[in-house]
């Protein structure tokens, strides 16, 4: 079955594209999902329309993106942690800790996106990559400073 699909799915295409695809997975997860629309004369002829105002938007979405990510390079975060006489520490910043201290600087990212090999664990300064959609990606500036003894 010939079909025009109205988001991107994975391993099928992107958005408007036309793709041949099984009868049953189109009816049974595209269609419902409204991820794809049948691929009709009458659906291809209104598909060019929907392609100047998908890609306005796109280009709106993408100097978001862009701002974002020149916003995020200047950014500079600062928290604390405590840490007993030794020097260790009594928890972590964690990824869901990151994604707090960024919505107090008005920028929403959800703590999936923020790409961390371990919890931080110890004073320093850390540089914090955020995954964006359409493969790019941001980084900021962490300062994690010692609470005390």
């Amino acid at each position: 079955m010939k079909i025009i699909l109205l988001r991107d799915v994975e391993r099928i295409g992107k958005p408007f594209d036309i793709v041949e695809v099984k009868d049953g997975y189109a009816r049974n997860y595209l269609f419902p999902r409204k991820l794809a629309m049948e691929a009709t004369p009458a659906n291809v002829r209104g598909l060019e329309k929907s392609k100047k105002r998908f890609s306005k938007r796109l280009t709106k979405i993408k100097e978001l993106r862009e701002s974002l990510i020149e916003r995020m390079s200047n950014l500079t975060v600062k928290t604390t942690i405590k840490t007993g006489i030794d020097g260790k520490s009594f928890g972590s910043i964690t990824s869901s800790d990151i994604s707090s201290l960024l919505k107090d600087e008005d920028i929403e990212v959800d703590k999936k996106h923020i790409i961390l090999e371990e919890p931080i664990k110890r004073p320093g300064v850390y540089d914090i990559k955020v995954h964006l959609p359409e493969k790019t990606d941001a980084t900021f500036k962490l300062i994690v400073l010692e609470e005390g003894a």
